[in-house]
């Protein structure tokens, strides 16, 4: 059997990418109110539930599993940070370019300091929903992305100390830490004023959901249990087991107070089930989501994550629209019309992120993320089913 170090590509966490891609645009076709009966945008809504926040909380976690999965201990900070910032940077710069004359287009004011927030992706620090709904408003998270790129050296030599017996505390330790930061936002932030579609206060949101720090617990997790795979330390979990878990907990997610909905909950499973599918690829066993198709658009699931958004809203307002308590308001159609439309901003989410992922994405991967020459590499570790010692 190969070794976890030999197994480079996990098509399954590919696959995965794009399967977490849907409940995101669905949630945010949601927002539209596309529906012109106020009972099917709400039932379209409720419907989603936390669904989305499960979806963002699995990019964090395959973030922090993916990046160790593929580190290699003898490449240098300057080309890690160099491959990093070729993936992320320029579909970020191009897409940022096109949010401005998208709203230029539309008559929405762009506010410097916003837009420079948005550009350098330090928006997600400020607590203002000013800056965190501004041009591309999904971008927010890429804050998250930069700050832990740029810690992960230093984790990562911690992360490769920790004996491979003491891996389990550390995801638990990285689980509790998730949950810490929704106490802490439940019992000393102010409850008070509470966001139009939550339960909870426009700060506590801010901190549990867009707060670069506290994001980061998610990517710890990612980067342990990739150890835990490494280092022959995982527990035999299959991937459908691992799901059922997850369901279990997602059902769990409509009991508890609403500061706990969003990640803490589902986190623990998340990995799980992330760790499930790496161990499955590794051993060769094909999961539904290792599937050719499936990876192709898991390829393309950061370009679409980057362009969706602004597909949906400005396509939405491209239809005509009307001022409502100053904002601007889409138009609604009946429900077949409207999930036609649903259907076709999907369609062109998907295209606009082919020609984004082939024409920016991989052309800049391409010139900016050649390793130079490399001494040669230590003993692969452990088989994923093995036990070390």
């Amino acid at each position: 059997m190969q070794t976890a170090r030999q197994v480079r590509n996990l098509p399954s966490l590919t696959g995965l990418r794009f399967a977490a891609m849907l409940p995101v645009f669905l949630v945010h076709v949601a927002l539209e109110g596309v529906f012109s009966a106020d009972s099917a945008n709400w039932g379209f809504l409720n419907g989603l539930g936390t669904s989305g926040y499960v979806a963002v909380s699995s990019f964090f976690v395959l973030s922090g599993f993916v990046i160790t999965w593929s580190f290699d201990q003898r490449d240098t900070l300057r080309g890690f940070y160099r491959r990093r910032l070729a993936r992320v940077l320029p579909n970020h710069v191009v897409v940022f370019g096109i949010a401005l004359v998208l709203m230029a287009a539309f008559r929405m004011a762009v506010g410097l300091p916003n837009a420079l927030a948005q550009l350098l992706l330090v928006q997600a620090w400020i607590p203002d929903y000013s800056y965190l709904d501004f041009g591309n408003s999904v971008s927010w998270s890429l804050s998250v992305d930069v700050v832990f790129y740029g810690l992960f050296p230093a984790i990562i030599l911690v992360a490769r100390k920790i004996r491979p017996r003491h891996l389990w505390y550390w995801a638990g330790v990285a689980v509790l830490g998730v949950v810490l930061v929704s106490t802490v936002a439940m019992f000393l932030l102010p409850a008070e004023p509470v966001r139009p579609l939550g339960e909870i206060s426009e700060s506590q949101y801010w901190l549990i959901h867009f707060l670069p720090v506290s994001r980061l617990f998610e990517c710890l997790l990612g980067v342990v249990m990739a150890r835990i795979v490494q280092n022959g330390q995982w527990i035999g979990l299959r991937p459908l087991w691992a799901f059922a878990l997850l369901l279990a907990a997602y059902a769990i997610t409509f009991l508890v107070p609403y500061p706990y909905r969003l990640t803490s909950v589902t986190v623990a499973p998340l990995g799980l089930l992330i760790a499930s599918l790496a161990v499955a690829d590794v051993e060769g066993r094909r999961t539904l989501l290792s599937y050719r198709f499936l990876v192709r658009l898991g390829e393309l699931s950061y370009a679409f994550y980057l362009l969706h958004n602004l597909v949906v809203r400005f396509g939405h307002l491209a239809f005509g629209g009307e001022e409502v308590d100053g904002e601007t308001v889409g138009r609604t159609w009946s429900t077949p019309v409207a999930l036609a439309l649903i259907v076709a901003a999907f369609a062109l989410s998907l295209g606009a992120a082919w020609l984004l992922h082939t024409f920016v994405e991989k052309p800049a991967v391409r010139r900016w993320s050649k390793a130079g020459p490399r001494p040669p590499a230590e003993p692969a570790v452990a088989p994923a089913g093995a036990t070390a010692s």
